[in-house]
């Protein structure tokens, strides 16, 4: 537990990060006692970045939490996030810095080739749900920003938690390979590898032909029902890591 003398020597954004995070470890169950959680309050309180609105706020919360209602610990943590103007999303494992909790993560060896994926949003997008699904790395190609604060917004915490490399050419990436692209098995009926890299096309052309040829006849198709002839590409690669995450991971 960080003392409440390490936190007042901290930079204001920061004790505003930690009494947050503090609070939230407390909804979650940690034990503080009274001196400590009321150190917290003065803290924020003294806070240049605390307006006199938020001061009131703090005041009845921590009031409420010491009189017994655990849910005003997770208000405090909300309420420190809109001071900072971040976000969080209540259901996430996070650690004392208030990031994704990466000793949650049940990494397995799959690992995605993003070939010219340009949009940020879909970068970011495909980085959420390959944290979700046990991704182990991804590797960027040609591709666009995924430091972008659009990437990073979308991914929420998940760029800063997934090993990632932008590389100068596909052969740096370890096989393999298989392709997410039309004319290829349906998906149903495609046997995944249990150690392969996924190669994800562009939004406009798809996989290119250098990427495609490190696949060769691997590829996997999503069938279409609609009049659409396509699907954006982060939530194709959505549905493609849950199906691979279908497939038995031997026990060791």
């Amino acid at each position: 537990m960080i003392t409440l003398k390490k936190i007042s020597s901290l930079k204001p954004r920061v004790q505003v990060r930690k009494c947050g995070a503090a609070m939230h470890l407390a909804y979650m169950g940690t034990v503080y006692d009274k001196d400590y959680t009321e150190g917290l309050l003065e803290i924020l309180l003294s806070s240049p970045l605390v307006s006199d609105e938020d001061g009131e706020y703090f005041r009845m919360a921590f009031a409420s939490f010491l009189s017994g209602s655990v849910l005003s610990g997770e208000d405090i943590y909300y309420r420190c996030l809109k001071i900072l103007g971040e976000e969080s999303a209540d259901w996430d494992a996070v650690d004392e810095e208030l990031k994704l909790d990466q000793t949650k993560r049940d990494v397995f060896p799959r690992r995605l080739l993003l070939d010219r994926v340009r949009s940020p949003y879909n970068i970011g997008a495909i980085f959420r749900s390959a944290e979700s699904f046990g991704v182990e790395h991804i590797y960027l190609y040609e591709c666009g920003d995924v430091s972008s604060p659009r990437a990073m917004r979308t991914s929420r915490g998940a760029v800063d938690v997934i090993p990632h490399t932008i590389i100068s050419s596909p052969k740096e990436v370890p096989g393999p390979f298989f392709a997410l692209e039309t004319g290829g098995t349906l998906i149903k009926d495609f046997a995944f590898p249990i150690d392969g890299t996924c190669i994800i096309g562009s939004e406009e052309s798809g996989v290119s032909p250098e990427c495609l040829a490190l696949a060769g006849k691997d590829r996997v198709t999503i069938p279409l029902y609609g009049a659409k002839g396509s699907i954006n590409v982060s939530v194709a690669t959505g549905i493609l890591l849950y199906e691979w995450s279908q497939e038995p991971f031997p026990l060791s």
